[in-house]
């Protein structure tokens, strides 16, 4: 899982490996060490009707509807983008995607993300 955060957004990436966990466990997260201490990104899967994300000590709890992961899971889908309220008014912004495999070359490991439906194309 790739995670972009800028301003009052946050960028959820999931290739292949994080929607088939998410799908089957209902659970997917990163964890990043950070000298003796850990950041924790989770995204779940849950049987409720709005989504919530909620900060606990080490990390970023992300709870979306099962039912709509169920549709995002189709192949044709790409992502969805959530605007959700802070109490001080203000609002965070979260994008949840899949990942695609870059166009350029890159020092990445791309193996498991989604085939780039512009692969091959001219721009």
């Amino acid at each position: 899982m790739k995670i972009r955060i800028r301003g009052n957004s946050i960028r959820y990436r999931l290739d292949k490996t994080d929607v088939e966990l998410l799908e089957s466990t209902g659970k997917v997260e990163s964890i990043t060490h950070i000298g003796a201490a850990v950041l924790h990104f989770c995204v779940r899967s849950k049987n409720i009707t709005d989504p919530v994300i909620k900060m606990e000590h080490d990390g970023v709890h992300l709870l979306l509807p099962a039912e709509q992961l169920q549709q995002w899971y189709a192949p044709d889908q790409v992502g969805f983008e959530l605007i959700l309220p802070n109490p001080d008014g203000s609002e965070l912004k979260v994008l949840v995607e899949k990942d695609f495999q870059c166009l350029s070359p890159r020092n990445e490991d791309d193996s498991q993300a989604f085939e780039n439906p512009n692969a091959g194309k001219n721009c």
